[in-house]
C-alpha cells in the first residue's frame, strides 16, 4: 500500500480532514444564510434603478414615439414610427431638421415642450428603418444607415445633407 492511502493514515489525520471537508461545505452555506437574512432585513435597490438604461429601448419602444435630447438639453429629438421619422430642434436658434429613411433631411419648423429621456454622452440610438442618431454633449447627429440623407444640429455648426 501507498503511504498517501487512507487506510494508513493515522484516525486523527482523517477525523480532522472530515472536519475541514464539512466545514468547507457548511461554511458558504452559513454565509449565504446570513447574506439572505441581512439581505430580508436592508433590501437592495432594484437592479433596473442601478443599471444604465438605454433611451427609446424597452417594450413596445419600436411602435411608440420616443422623445430624447442631449446631456445639455440644448438639442431635442422626436423619432414617430408612423410616418418612419427623426425630427431634431436645436433649442439656441429654432432651426430643426426631419429625416426620414430615404431622401436628404429637409429643414422644418418644430417646437418641442418635451425634453424627453436624456441620452449618456456618445449613445447611439438605432431606430427601424436604416435611421440612426448619435449624440455628443452639446451636439445631435442623425442619418441614414444605408442612404445619403444626414443632419448635425450643434451651436455653431448646424447643417443637413
Amino acid at each position: 500500500m501507498t503511504p498517501h492511502a487512507p487506510a494508513t493514515w493515522p484516525k486523527k489525520a482523517v477525523a480532522s480532514l472530515l472536519a475541514c471537508s464539512c466545514a468547507a461545505v457548511g461554511y458558504p452555506l452559513a454565509l449565504s444564510a446570513e447574506a439572505a437574512r441581512r439581505t430580508a432585513s436592508h433590501p437592495r435597490p432594484a437592479p433596473s434603478a442601478a443599471a444604465a438604461r438605454f433611451a427609446c429601448s424597452g417594450p413596445h419602444s419600436s411602435t411608440s414615439p420616443c422623445h430624447f435630447a442631449t446631456p445639455s438639453g440644448n438639442v431635442r429629438c422626436l423619432w414617430t414610427p408612423k410616418p418612419n421619422n427623426v425630427a431634431c430642434v436645436l433649442l439656441a436658434t429654432g432651426r430643426a431638421y426631419r429625416l426620414r429613411p430615404t431622401g436628404h433631411a429637409r429643414r422644418i419648423t418644430l417646437r418641442l415642450l418635451r425634453r424627453g429621456q436624456t441620452l449618456p454622452t456618445n449613445q447611439q440610438l438605432v431606430f427601424p428603418g436604416s435611421l440612426s442618431c448619435h449624440d455628443t454633449r452639446t451636439s445631435m447627429t442623425c442619418n441614414q444607415d444605408f442612404g445619403l440623407g444626414a443632419f448635425t444640429l450643434a451651436r455653431r455648426r448646424s447643417r443637413a445633407s
